[in-house]
């Protein structure tokens, strides 16, 4: 596990950087990668830069997500929406490239086993983030989904709306590759102390993985611990 800390300028760019460089490693040894997106606005910007990567091979690239609200796909709330659209404004998606969408308008339970049934046994590339009161993905404080040891996708209850979700489960976040979390903002500086040196909160699931952090969201952690990139 790395973790690094740049500035808040500096941070869509090095987190492009490092999903592009993992990409590369992948397909250097595999014919496809499996990459898994976090949804929430933080890596939104990561997408739109990487999307402009001319020599990026879309086609031997699969897409996954790590957890969905439970609203219509066509809405601004949609991860999938949302991701997509930052991916590829226009619509013209890449020729070969498989997009594996939670269908969170479905019954939360039928949608949870039919995604696990998509799923690759291993995520080569995972990225997640961390909200304010430290839950990643949709896995929120006190879920029933930080216990859970055999379903890797399952219906969650989020603290805040929409409550419906759907969420990976630690054995998916353990078991990747590769693993970034990507944090940025002060309002985040609490979650990461108690993810990262209190283990006390959902985002510690991916302490086995890299973190990048703005100076802003790691302005509480230990002196320490405040490794710059």
């Amino acid at each position: 596990m790395e973790r690094f800390i740049v500035d808040q300028s500096e941070f869509v760019e090095q987190a492009e950087r490092w999903i592009f460089n993992k990409i590369q490693q992948v397909l250097e040894a595999s014919q496809r990668c499996h990459l898994m997106l976090a949804g929430g606005a933080t890596p939104l910007p990561v997408y739109q830069r990487l999307a402009a990567r001319k020599e990026l091979p879309w086609s031997r690239i699969n897409l996954y997500f790590g957890d969905e609200r439970c609203v219509p796909v066509n809405t601004p709330e949609s991860n999938y929406f949302s991701v997509m659209h930052s991916l590829f404004p226009d619509g013209d998606r890449p020729e070969g490239m498989n997009v594996y969408r939670m269908c969170g308008e479905e019954d939360p339970d039928k949608a949870a086993r039919a995604y696990e049934l998509v799923l690759p046994q291993r995520i080569d590339i995972l990225l997640l983030g961390v909200g304010d009161d430290g839950h990643t993905a949709s896995i929120f404080p006190g879920s029933v989904a930080l216990d859970e040891e055999e379903r890797r996708v399952i219906p969650a209850i989020a603290t805040k709306s929409p409550l419906q979700r759907l969420t990976i489960t630690p054995p998916v976040i353990q078991g990747a590759s590769h693993l970034l979390v990507m944090v940025q903002g002060e309002e985040k500086a609490d979650a990461v102390r108690s993810a990262l040196v209190n283990h006390d909160v959902p985002a510690a699931l991916a302490l086995g993985g890299d973190w990048l952090m703005d100076n802003r969201a790691a302005r509480s952690l230990p002196e320490d611990q405040r490794l710059g990139y």
